[in-house]
């Protein structure tokens, strides 16, 4: 008859280790999902860099439409077709004279407004454009490029192309 001590002491004969399948497992099933997230990780670049360059493009046409909104609306006629210089956070470059200001060089915008253009819905048919609303285009190019001509753009560099209309402030801020 064994007594309590002796069940206790009884040696364990099972080793404590992990078995060599049982190690195989663990580094397959470790691997797999390495090899999965290094797969994810240049689409996630892509979005991230996609994403950047949308929020810079966004932030220069936030500032030429919010500039020429407050423009004297008198200078509009004569602001022709203005290029302008910007950085990859979308801050626009006061000149692009030295090598430094050309290295931070990152988005050329032309900016361009036509004549008034923009007529109100409305059953008259005969009305004349508006006098307070004006169509303003702003081409961009994303890339260090200073001297794009943007009247024959090369194939190889994509445009886009915003229409924005701005109201004149001067005139509303005058409103009862």
């Amino acid at each position: 008859m064994k007594t309590p001590l002796q069940t206790v002491t009884t040696p364990f004969h099972k080793s404590a280790g992990f078995s060599l399948v049982e190690v195989v497992l663990a580094v397959g099933i470790m691997a797999l999902g390495v090899v999965t997230i290094l797969g994810l990780l240049p689409h996630g670049l892509e979005m991230s860099r996609k994403t950047a360059n949308e929020m810079a493009e966004a932030r220069i046409i936030e500032h030429i439409v919010g500039e020429l909104q407050n423009t004297n609306w008198s200078i509009l006629d004569t602001y022709g077709k203005k290029v302008r210089y910007f950085d990859d956070q979308g801050l626009e470059l006061v000149s692009i004279a030295s090598s430094q200001d050309r290295f931070a060089l990152s988005y050329v915008a032309r900016v361009e407004i036509p004549q008034p253009d923009v007529r109100l819905p409305t059953n008259n048919a005969s009305l004349q454009p508006s006098n307070h609303l004006r169509r303003v285009t702003i081409r961009l190019v994303a890339a260090p490029l200073p001297d794009f001509n943007f009247d024959s753009p090369s194939s190889g560099v994509p445009v886009k192309v915003h229409t924005q209309l701005i109201a004149n402030m001067a005139t509303l801020a005058n409103i009862p």
